[in-house]
């Protein structure tokens, strides 16, 4: 029985062998049209216009949720393009410490450093992604306006709608710049993404109807709720404006220069 099996497996390891030299001798042409396809494609054009640091406080607790929480703002589609379409870069994004109990965030020297109060003020916490986001817009406002005026206000606002409609997510896919998609892994909700263990505050949100980008007709049920529930989400209300200009510490004790 042995004796029967040899030729058999002599064939195979003879098919073996000339695949093995089949491979290397394509092997060189495969690396070749990798390095030229790698070349064609080149360094992401936008790349430059993100915030190059994040910073959390260690000593609080869930530090690990707290810089999952910047890093998913610094990865927001909506965040990405806006910065990319108006060139902003930031140095660093921060987590705020708590104990500035008076400010939501502030904008050092027009993008040299971002602060962001993430926690609740009771610390067991964090506040919820979209009011977190918003303030964020608010100090990416103070890269153009130092003084919480009409044109400041004006910018803030068209930010907070831009934030929606330059998401390609929510409607169909748009490029960042004439170049490749930007395809990170895909965000999940607060709770999944952070742990249904910590708590988070919610905003102050009033309904209303999302931006228009796509036919409401070419739009399944769900997909109408979801873009009615993103538009309301991201809606700054005249109540969060005041808030946020109050709680801004750009202009009080970290100057814009």
């Amino acid at each position: 029985m042995l004796m029967g099996s040899l030729p058999t497996q002599v064939q195979q390891v003879n098919q073996l062998d000339q695949k093995i030299q089949e491979q290397r001798k394509i092997a060189p042409l495969i690396r070749q049209q990798k390095k030229k396809q790698a070349q064609r494609k080149g360094p992401d054009p936008n790349a430059n216009y993100t915030f190059h640091k994040i910073s959390v406080i260690p000593e609080f607790p869930h530090p690990e949720k707290a810089r999952q929480l910047l890093e998913r703002l610094r990865d927001d589609r909506g965040i990405r393009a806006i910065m990319a379409a108006r060139k902003w870069s930031v140095g660093e994004l921060i987590e705020l410490t708590p104990f500035e109990a008076t400010i939501l965030g502030y904008n050092r020297n027009a993008g040299q450093l971002i602060a962001l109060r993430l926690r609740t003020d009771d610390l067991s916490g964090f506040r919820h992604y979209d009011s977190v986001r918003k303030v964020l817009l608010h100090e990416l406002t103070h890269n153009v306006w130092g003084d919480h005026d009409d044109n400041f206000h004006a910018l803030n606002r068209q930010l907070n709608k831009d934030v929606v409609n330059l998401d390609w997510t929510a409607h169909g896919a748009k490029s960042l710049g004439g170049g490749d998609y930007y395809t990170p892994e895909d965000q999940d909700d607060d709770e999944d993404a952070y742990g249904s263990d910590v708590l988070y505050e919610s905003g102050t949100y009033r309904l209303g109807a999302g931006a228009k980008s796509e036919p409401s007709q070419a739009m399944t049920p769900e997909q109408r709720r979801q873009r009615l529930a993103t538009a309301a989400l991201s809606r700054l209300t005249k109540k969060e404006e005041q808030e946020m200009d109050e709680g801004c510490g750009s202009s009080a004790q970290h100057p814009v220069k």
